[in-house]
């Protein structure tokens, strides 16, 4: 009764959702740290699903995954000249370059021009290594050439192979960030990556992307306006934005409201009490979603979109405690995936609707590689794989050597619970081969900020849970590059938390990114996962569908594996009862 009484008031709290004032509420399970950061330093998906309503982009794609024009005039291409590439005398591509006119019309939310000086500036900060980007490639070869302030030429030495597809730069607006920047730039001249620059970083990019210090400008459909931590923000249309719905801007959303809802079975409550107009891509479980589908009636629709969301369990193996419970060893990491049943877990918690994964690459992608190692449920053999690397059970059944007993922290997002789930059913089966396993969650806040992940070799986590979301069109390999294990002296910047440092495949992922060659990228994608799946530096769960849910009436909020977020046509998102024409459907 008591969990009822507070539910029923937080319900009573909330703004009313509909169509009634031509705005839109999505309810969400995370809260972003930050939001429109240029240079993308938090990569979240809630994140980058927020940016979608504020930012623009030189091109666009659609659900299709065709290619449009958004901030450029057209689309660069060989058949227009606007894509370019240099051979040599063996016809290898040595490099490649966009040739791009912005629209006279394309206007930061002030009303001031978009030049090229806003996209050389983002380059010149991309490229800064004292900014903890994720990835600096492809762009730290890369460099511009001015024409005017409207027309520039982006050239990739070495080449990008996806250049004519994702090979845009960004853009960030140069007269409102570039006095801070300077003063950021003089202030840590000379300063080696490491927490005290880290901390500087965070000061200059919070004064533009924080509640406290909402963007001073966007390029996109809508702005913010306000952002109650821990509760909700909201964004207001931007009327500088060039492009125009059929029809006018009057008959489609005025604003938009994200609320921030942890617990995902309050968010279901929600949704079905009507408090939410949507949800978002970062929302309900699919034990959930399919639940909702079964009582969606006539009011609002589930949809379940395929893509590249790899879900999966990174493994810690650089931290000392990893070393002393021999994590770093290939033949531990086998016995970690041999022990869980996965298949079963998929058909017991998403109707085997979702695939067991082998490796990171999702089969969407041209490059997927079936013929790899793979790890059906073995306890015996998982047992076998620990005995021989020393671990004996104890009294208590719990594997032990050298004094010290195989216990794993075990963290993932708090309040998700299909997740939870997950892990209060491996933590089962791991505990039958004698692992011991804690769970230690936390808020999305605080797992995916800059003192968890990143920083594996302190030791403050040794399993963690997540999905990463990829475009399975553009599959790079750069996930487990050991170049991108974060580090002090990289400013904490990378992607492969797990510390995976494997020779032969970062050159084979090196080499396949100037492969122009589909064949012989593909084999070289193939070893690649060859490699990867008898090394298991993470382990595989499945690859999800995303799951969302959006009100009947509600029209072009629609998103594809291309497009990755219903957000990517902001400016034509609107409720059909208000006027707004539909331009595409789901599929």
């Amino acid at each position: 009764m008591k969990k009822m009484l507070a539910l029923s008031a937080f319900l009573l709290g909330a703004a009313v959702a509909g169509p009634a004032n031509n705005s839109l509420v999505i309810g969400t399970s995370q809260e972003p740290p930050n939001i429109n950061d240029p240079w993308a330093t938090n990569n979240l998906a809630i994140t980058s699903e927020i940016n979608g309503w504020m930012n623009a982009s030189l091109t666009y794609r659609d659900d299709d995954g065709k290619l449009y024009a958004d901030i450029a005039t057209a689309v660069p291409t060989a058949a227009n000249g606007g894509y370019k590439e240099t051979k040599d005398a063996n016809g290898k591509v040595t490099s490649n370059s966009l040739t791009y006119t912005i629209r006279p019309d394309a206007k930061w939310s002030d009303g001031t021009p978009i030049t090229v000086a806003d996209v050389q500036f983002w380059l010149d900060v991309q490229n800064d290594e004292r900014v903890p980007v994720p990835d600096r490639y492809p762009y730290d070869g890369a460099k511009i050439t001015r024409k005017d302030d409207r027309n520039f030429t982006i050239t990739f030495n070495p080449p990008y192979l996806f250049a004519d597809k994702v090979g845009q730069p960004g853009i960030a607006p140069s007269k409102t960030m570039k006095s801070a920047w300077d003063a950021f730039d003089k202030e840590t001249k000379g300063m080696k990556p490491g927490e005290a620059l880290n901390d500087k970083w965070t000061a200059f990019i919070s004064k533009f992307t924080t509640s406290s210090g909402l963007p001073k400008v966007v390029s996109g459909a809508f702005k913010p306006s306000a952002w109650r931590p821990g509760n909700s923000l909201t964004m207001t249309r931007n009327t500088n934005y060039w492009r125009k719905p059929a029809g006018g801007e009057s008959k489609y959303l005025q604003s938009v409201t994200y609320r921030f809802i942890p617990n995902t079975n309050t968010l279901k409550v929600n949704i079905l009490s009507g408090q939410v107009d949507a949800v978002a891509t970062v929302g309900l479980t699919f034990d959930q979603a399919l639940d909702l589908q079964k009582r969606q009636g006539n009011k609002f629709t589930t949809y379940f979109v395929p893509g590249g969301v790899w879900e999966h369990i990174d493994i810690n193996a650089r931290s000392q405690k990893a070393k002393d419970l021999d994590l770093d060893k290939a033949s531990v990491r086998q016995a970690l995936l041999y022990a869980i049943d996965r298949e079963a877990l998929t058909k017991a918690l998403f109707q085997g609707r979702q695939p067991v994964a082998n490796t990171w690459v999702a089969p969407l992608a041209s490059v997927y590689s079936n013929n790899v190692t793979k790890y059906t449920y073995d306890p015996a053999k998982a047992k076998a794989l620990l005995a021989a690397a020393g671990w004996k059970p104890g009294s208590d059944g719990i594997l032990a050597k050298d004094g010290k007993k195989m216990s794993l922290n075990f963290s993932t997002t708090a309040g998700n619970a299909i997740r939870e789930r997950v892990q209060q059913i491996l933590q089962a089966q791991w505990k039958a081969v004698g692992v011991d396993v804690k769970i230690q969650n936390y808020p999305s806040s605080v797992f995916f900020g800059p003192d968890m992940l990143s920083k594996g070799a302190e030791g403050k986590w040794d399993l963690a849970m997540y999905a990463w979301v990829a475009d399975p069109t553009f599959e790079g390999g750069d996930l487990f590059k050991a170049s991108g294990i974060p580090t002090k002296e990289n400013g904490y910047s990378g992607q492969n938390n797990s510390g995976w440092n494997n020779k032969e495949f970062s050159d084979l992922q090196k080499a396949a990114e100037t492969n122009f060659n589909p064949t012989s990228r593909k084999q070289q994608f193939a070893q690649m996962q060859n490699i990867w799946a008898k090394e298991v530096p993470s382990l595989p769960l499945y690859f999800r569908s995303n799951p969302y849910t959006r009100a009947n009436g509600l029209v072009n909020y629609t998103f594809s594996a291309f497009t990755l977020y219903p957000t990517w046509d902001a400016y034509r998102v609107g409720w059909a009862s208000k006027g707004a024409v539909e331009a595409h459907k789901q599929k």
